[in-house]
């Protein structure tokens, strides 16, 4: 016990917070600046767009909409992946370890987040495609519980990945 009361007395524990508070702010404070989330929008309607005429698709973009004559989806603020990211993000930083090591586990986890997020877009371009009558079921329960599950997972892969490398440089 005198360890944890030590561990919430130290500069690093409250640094790391602030961190990872600003972090949650900062998506929140993004989510409700139409500017910023109109280009992070964006951004994700233009890659997805690439990635489905490199498929084949000739789909267009319009502002957040990506559409071709057989279906259109439109990337609102919650299919950025913006508050699940923000999350990891916070993980990460009130982590007790070194700095490099949380600046490691962001990118990773940040950019392992943008991939999937944008395999998820292009996924429900094609249901809405070949069955729109499951895409809401998709959209809603499918890719949403996976992209938590996924945020997680990569969470416990660093968080582990750096537990059992500390533990290994302790028993050398």
């Amino acid at each position: 016990m005198a360890q944890r009361t030590g561990a919430l007395r130290s500069p690093r524990f409250w640094i790391s917070m602030a961190g990872g508070l600003g972090i949650v702010l900062a998506a929140v404070l993004l989510t409700n600046h139409d500017g910023a989330m109109t280009v992070i929008q964006a951004v994700y309607a233009r890659i997805t767009c690439g990635i489905l005429n490199g498929l084949g698709h000739a789909t267009r973009v319009v502002g957040n909409t990506v559409s071709s004559s057989r279906f259109g989806i439109s990337v609102v603020a919650a299919c950025t992946g913006l508050f699940v990211t923000s999350l990891f993000a916070f993980a990460v930083v009130v982590f007790p370890v070194r700095w490099g090591s949380k600046l490691v586990g962001l990118a990773l986890g940040i950019g392992g987040i943008f991939v999937v997020n944008v395999i998820r877009l292009v996924s429900l371009y094609y249901v809405g495609v070949h069955w729109p009558g499951v895409l809401d079921s998709v959209h809603l329960l499918v890719w949403q519980s996976l992209l938590i599950v996924v945020a997680v997972a990569l969470w416990l892969l660093w968080a582990g990945g750096i537990t059992s490398r500390r533990g290994r440089e302790a028993s050398s």
